[in-house]
């Protein structure tokens, strides 16, 4: 087998894999269907860029470090 065959064949195994993975991904995807739905994608625990992030329920923050 010729090498330029050979490269062609590897390239079109390569794109038909990740062609495949790419479809299979965005029909599974759970995020790509809650934004669909209207619900939102953001987790937990994220603050909106130029936000202060606040401290979970529970965890109130004195302000000053306790490290020593």
């Amino acid at each position: 087998m010729d090498t330029g065959v050979k490269i062609t064949a590897f390239a079109a195994a390569l794109a038909a894999t990740f062609g495949t993975a790419y479809g299979v991904g965005t029909a599974v995807d759970p995020a790509a269907a809650k934004s669909r739905a209207g619900g939102s994608t953001v987790h937990a625990g994220t603050t909106a860029p130029g936000s202060t992030p606040q401290p979970a329920a529970g965890e109130a923050h004195s302000g000053t470090s306790h490290r020593h």
